[in-house]
């Protein structure tokens, strides 16, 4: 997004085509996200003001979405009859989303919630 971040515009754009881009990346945003979402976004000016009203509204670094998270992480099961790639990508998003407020997670806890969270029919493969 050129025209969310000031300091990155090139200098051949003209100041009605950086215009002309953020309106186009505001619709962008606006179509992806639910009708309900929308009336929080009303009236931000920018790509830049849409981003940073969706980051206060959703990536909360309260205490309460902190454990929300972790307990979504360690409490993450697959599921019967999910595939080890469907698996590995739900527990990528949340440890992206734990990411996101500032919890990182090291590889080991990683390894370790992986190997936690799969089927029993995979226990061979552990040993």
């Amino acid at each position: 997004m050129i025209a969310a971040h000031p300091g990155t515009k090139p200098m051949t754009m003209s100041v009605e085509h950086l215009a002309k881009l953020d309106r186009k990346e505001k619709s962008t945003i606006k179509l992806c996200v639910l009708d309900s979402v929308l009336l929080n976004l009303s009236g931000e000016a920018s790509t830049k003001a849409l981003w940073n009203k969706l980051g206060t509204l959703y990536q909360s670094k309260s205490l309460v979405n902190k454990l929300f998270l972790q307990k979504m992480l360690y409490n993450l099961r697959m599921k019967d009859g999910d595939s080890l790639t469907k698996h590995m990508n739900a527990l990528s998003i949340v440890v992206g989303q734990l990411l996101s407020i500032d919890i990182k997670i090291s590889d080991e806890d990683r390894c370790i919630c992986l190997l936690c969270s799969l089927l029993d029919s995979w226990a061979v493969w552990l040993s």
